[in-house]
């Protein structure tokens, strides 16, 4: 028996919420916007289910859809912070972390958004949301061999940036 749309979707829904909404915050660094970015993705999957090419890889559809709409979020961001009188909102507080393991969170992904765009894209899905290095490539457009460039570099740099800021 088939499953429906809808069963679909929220089967999907069930099983990576949590994994998509990290590939969305490690790049937006904000909790509500990568809230806001996966709901968007998810109602795009239901909306667009008839046009869909290949309704076996629904997944592969939410990642990338994920991944355009932070870097779509990301553009928008740069250019209202780019206005005069731009402030950044302070994050919520979180009770559910001590206060040293957020700060060391908060310096990974920081460190993590700063590294150039292809780099913190392969970092975010290879050890973020814990994707092989096929399904980085796949999802990113990549060669595995570049997957694996883009990540030595990756860790090399975040490794100096860590260690200065200690």
């Amino acid at each position: 028996m088939e499953l429906t749309r809808d069963e679909v979707v929220e089967s999907l829904f069930r099983e990576h919420y949590e994994g998509l909404l990290r590939l969305s915050y490690c790049l937006l660094g904000d909790r509500c916007s990568a809230e806001d970015v996966v709901k968007e993705a998810f109602c795009s999957l239901q909306s667009h289910w008839s046009t869909l090419r290949d309704r076996t890889a629904p997944l592969g559809y939410l990642r990338v859809s994920v991944l355009n709409l932070s870097r779509s979020r990301i553009r928008t961001l740069v250019r209202e912070r780019s206005r005069p009188g731009w402030l950044e909102p302070s994050p919520p507080p979180d009770t559910s972390v001590s206060v040293v393991d957020r700060d060391e969170a908060h310096r990974l992904v920081e460190a993590v958004r700063a590294l150039p765009r292809r780099q913190c894209e392969v970092i975010v899905c290879r050890y973020f949301l814990e994707l092989s290095e096929a399904e980085t490539a796949s999802l990113l457009g990549l060669s595995t061999g570049s997957v694996k460039r883009h990540a030595r570099r990756a860790r090399a740099t975040l490794l100096t940036t860590l260690e200065e800021t200690r």
